[in-house]
């Protein structure tokens, strides 16, 4: 099946070359730059970025490893992935969108989590104590289409309006590869409609979207028959049921539907692109069992804002980028009781759950993530040729579970800069960067510290979330011409890694490699 997979990309990858041999990597930079509502949810802005026709596929092979990482993760990850991508004139009306991302992960060590968002989330999901490996395989489609800003009836050109709408559409597959052996399997689409008007300088946006996920396990089996084999049911913080042989006709399924929307204001003239977001999202995820067993409901808000500028002066153009987002969760719980009901006339006996208790609010997520990014790039044309930046972050996270009171909560910065540059006429691009990571308010209070769950998942993470780290990063991106069957086309070969070190003894590892092709 991954031989199959592979050859259906590389009939594509190859199929992707083109005529058009003006997109070089550093162009590609400078659109990306540029592209600010790219950036956003509104679809109709495609035809407010000023891009021409570009896009690259590429093959990428990944490894990481080392002993910082959190118990639900793995210590070590690798990964095959394919990615394409295209900005396209699609006639005198229209732009179009489309990337595509297929991509296979081998994961060692994981344990006490098989769904795919163990974190900050819905607590109500399930594991093995016993660690293992696990294999995920996802396809991530994007297609947007916008109009151009077309001229409003009866008033001057420089009153536009354009309409878009955009289909982001993932499925995904986890599978445990040691008993007991579980299959998550996942379904996320989202349908977004926008609009844009312009008036001079000024851009306003707005966009709506819906978006369902599911995700779920049918079943899962064994291969060898251990009597003391055990599978937990988490309900937040240290609280999870194990149950000797809980595997057996186990499922469950998670199904969230959220609504969101967002306003963009825009501004653009002489040096100076601007471009505000903010949004809002609401989501109500139910988590289903067995005929129709229910352990609780969880609803979340989600908050952000986002300012992109770009300022040009002379050679030099400026980012300056300012990102937030703030999740507010919480979860209902329920005590269910199994109601049989026998058909005396039909011989038959129905199943439900029947609700008995209900704890409002029982657990509660909170999260903080803001980014400040600085950047100021040397351009040659519309294209970049150096660059050197700093960047600051930080999050912030609480998870809470009421009746017993159990709580944590970290607060984790980060200070990066970064530099890169082009040689031989931007035929070679070297990228570096350096991040300090410091955590703050890192406080664990457990009600029960002696659960299995409390020591070998909260316990045993303890020194991830309280360590500092430096983390080194370097990339190489080389590009060549390659005729094929008379043919040119500009390909490109990328080689990266980073190192990371805490103050802990911890370590991670990741190195990379990547071929690929402009079109």
């Amino acid at each position: 099946m991954n031989k199959k997979y592979f050859l259906v990309s590389l009939v594509t990858l190859v199929s992707l070359v083109t005529l058009d041999i003006s997109a070089q990597e550093s162009e590609y930079r400078y659109d990306d730059a540029m592209q600010l509502w790219h950036k956003t949810d509104n679809a109709a802005g495609l035809g407010l970025d000023n891009s021409r026709d570009r896009g690259y596929a590429e093959f990428n092979l990944e490894h990481r490893s080392g002993d910082y990482s959190r118990v639900q993760e793995g210590d070590q990850h690798n990964q095959l992935k394919f990615t394409t991508e295209r900005f396209q004139q699609i006639s005198m009306l229209f732009v179009g969108y489309g990337k595509f991302q297929f991509d296979m992960d081998h994961t060692k060590h994981r344990a006490w989590c098989d769904v795919m968002r163990p974190y900050n989330s819905n607590p109500f999901f399930s594991g093995s104590s016993i660690s293992g490996s696990y294999d995920t395989q996802n396809f991530d489609c994007t297609a947007a289409i916008s109009t151009i800003p077309i001229p409003l009836s009866g008033e001057s050109m420089d009153r536009e309006m354009a309409f878009g709408i955009k289909l982001d559409y993932k499925v995904g597959d986890l599978s445990r590869l040691r008993d007991p052996r579980s299959r998550s399997e996942l379904l996320d689409y989202k349908l977004t409609p926008a609009a844009t008007f312009t008036f001079g300088y000024h851009a306003l946006g707005v966009s709506g979207y819906y978006n369902r996920r599911k995700e779920k396990i049918p079943n899962i089996t064994t291969v060898q028959t251990d009597p003391n084999l055990m599978y937990y049911t988490m309900s937040g913080m240290e609280n999870a049921n194990g149950i000797v042989g809980g595997y057996s006709g186990f499922t469950r399924e998670w199904v969230n539907h959220q609504f969101g929307a967002e306003l963009n204001y825009g501004y653009q003239h002489d040096g100076l692109n601007s471009l505000t977001s903010v949004s809002i999202s609401r989501g109500q995820e139910d988590a289903w069992g067995q005929y129709k067993y229910e352990p609780g409901q969880y609803t979340s808000y989600i908050y952000k804002v986002a300012s992109h500028n770009r300022i040009k002066s002379g050679a030099l153009l400026h980012h300056l980028d300012l990102d937030m987002d703030f999740t507010q969760g919480y979860a209902d719980e329920y005590r269910q009781q199994l109601i049989q009901e026998k058909d005396a006339q039909k011989g038959y006996t129905s199943y439900r759950y029947e609700t008995q208790i209900e704890y409002q609010k029982r657990y509660q997520v909170k999260t903080t993530n803001a980014s400040f990014h600085y950047q100021v790039s040397v351009i040659d044309g519309p294209a970049i040729d150096s660059y050197a930046g700093l960047r600051f972050s930080m999050q912030h996270a609480s998870n809470k579970h009421l009746l017993p009171l159990s709580d944590f909560q970290y607060d984790h910065f980060n200070v990066q800069v970064e530099a890169g540059k082009a040689f031989f006429n931007k035929q070679l691009w070297i990228d570096l960067s350096g991040t300090y990571h410091f955590a703050k308010n890192v406080e664990l209070n457990l009600a029960d510290a002696t659960t299995s769950y409390a020591q070998n998942v909260w316990l045993a993470d303890m020194d991830y979330y309280h360590a500092n780290y430096w983390q080194g990063h370097a990339e190489v991106k080389y590009n060549f011409p390659l005729t094929i069957k008379h043919t040119p086309s500009q390909w490109y070969v990328k080689a990266y890694g980073d190192y990371l070190r805490t103050n802990n003894h911890l370590d991670q590892k990741m190195v990379g490699l990547s071929i690929g092709i402009f079109n």
